[in-house]
């Protein structure tokens, strides 16, 4: 839904829009259903667009975007994936096709591409899930190829991963002139729009081109408790979820943790 802006800004005279473009549902590691997610955004959420980014698997975007179309919902959904790329997970969003897991970041950023999607970095340089490091994005946005770029970084994150990431993302977004995105990574309902994307207008086509134009703004939503979902469905999820191996988690510890610190090699 569209917010009410101060008078005195002068852009108050501007419709925003708010997005959740990082939402996990039970055809991936999330534990609510697609049903469940599309009659929550109409009914409670405060949402003009949504994106169901499942790992490596974009069924779950069309399931919605059919389910909302079919019950004429007042918000839109955009087809999106979480790419698990060798090198941390990508956001692909406005895709039409699956994207191949376990590339490079860069074979991962170009195939997001050459279907006329978007590419946002979703928990950058977070040590406590699979993120792609500052000194690999840094590489990505070095190249000269012309597919090979960011469109977005994910500078809110609203689960405890955020907590360590979203400082950093908001210095590479400023360093690099990128887009910022507010996502919820929602694995329960109750977390859906627990942090959002406000644009300029209303639409999923509006969300696009403010991506583009790098005109969106990363927001805190409504702040969920721990006791609001409860302590056997994070069990539940954790279960679930693809979770890191040990191997991995020490070389991403490696890669994100001590990537600024030289001098406590593990």
């Amino acid at each position: 839904m569209s917010e009410t802006t101060d008078q005195s800004d002068p852009s108050a005279n501007t419709e925003y829009g708010l997005a959740d473009v990082h939402i996990h549902s039970s055809v991936g590691d999330g534990m609510a259903d697609i049903s469940q997610i599309v009659s929550f955004v109409e009914e409670k959420a405060n949402l003009d667009v949504i994106a169901i980014t499942d790992h490596d698997d974009i069924r779950g975007s069309y399931q919605a975007r059919e389910l909302a179309a079919q019950r004429g919902c007042r918000f839109e959904v955009v087809i999106g994936t979480e790419v698990t790329t060798l090198e941390g997970h990508i956001l692909g969003l406005y895709v039409e096709s699956t994207v191949p897991r376990l590339q490079s970041l860069e074979n991962t950023i170009e195939a997001i591409h050459k279907q006329g999607g978007l590419c946002v970095v979703p928990h950058p340089m977070s040590w406590l899930t699979q993120s792609a490091s500052k000194k690999r994005l840094e590489r990505v946005m070095a190249s000269a190829e012309p597919d090979i770029y960011l469109d977005g970084v994910e500078t809110i994150n609203a689960t405890v991963v955020g907590r360590i990431s979203n400082k950093r993302a908001s210095k590479f977004k400023v360093r690099h002139g990128l887009a910022e995105t507010g996502g919820s990574d929602a694995h329960f309902l109750e977390a859906v729009g627990s942090a959002v994307t406000a644009f300029p207008g209303r639409s999923a086509e509006d969300l696009r081109k403010s991506l583009l134009e790098r005109s969106t703004q990363a927001r805190n939503g409504l702040r969920v408790r721990y006791s609001d979902i409860g302590f056997r469905q994070i069990i539940r999820q954790q279960r679930k979820s693809r979770g890191l191996s040990f191997r991995g988690m020490l070389a991403n510890l490696r890669e994100n943790f001590y990537e600024d610190r030289p001098h406590f090699p593990i």
